[in-house]
């Protein structure tokens, strides 16, 4: 199944698989890495709320971002390299809505506009 293209009963359990710890394998982000990757892409609502994420949501990001980190899984972006910071907000998404969708937009907007509050020593990985 190509996640975020079924019925919500099968991305509902495509989000409890990604919410399993992949065995041996595990990454951490930061919140304000995750909420700089969401404006980054353009999903602005999102970054704001994930500034206030809790430490329980932040493992779970970090859980799914883990099994995206996979370059077999099928993220929904084409023609350009995936970077960590894509799978960062893909893994975001996935836990706010529940299945993995399209980004507001695939090419990062100019680090020189990203707010002050996503401000910080970030780094792409």
């Amino acid at each position: 199944m190509v996640f975020g293209r079924g019925s919500r009963s099968g991305e509902a359990a495509e989000l409890r698989r990604l919410l399993q710890p992949r065995p041996q394998f595990t990454v951490h982000t930061s919140k304000l890495q995750i909420a700089a990757a969401l404006w980054d892409y353009g999903e602005d609502a999102m970054s704001e709320r994930a500034l206030s994420m809790t430490d329980d949501e932040q493992h779970k990001i970090n859980t799914i971002k883990a099994w995206f980190e996979d370059p077999s899984y099928p993220l929904p972006i084409t023609g350009q390299r995936i970077t960590h910071h894509h799978v960062s907000a893909f893994a975001a998404i996935t836990l706010y809505e529940g299945r993995v969708r399209e980004l507001a937009q695939t090419r990062r907007r100019p680090q020189k506009d990203r707010p002050a509050i996503f401000q910080g020593n970030l780094s792409d990985g």
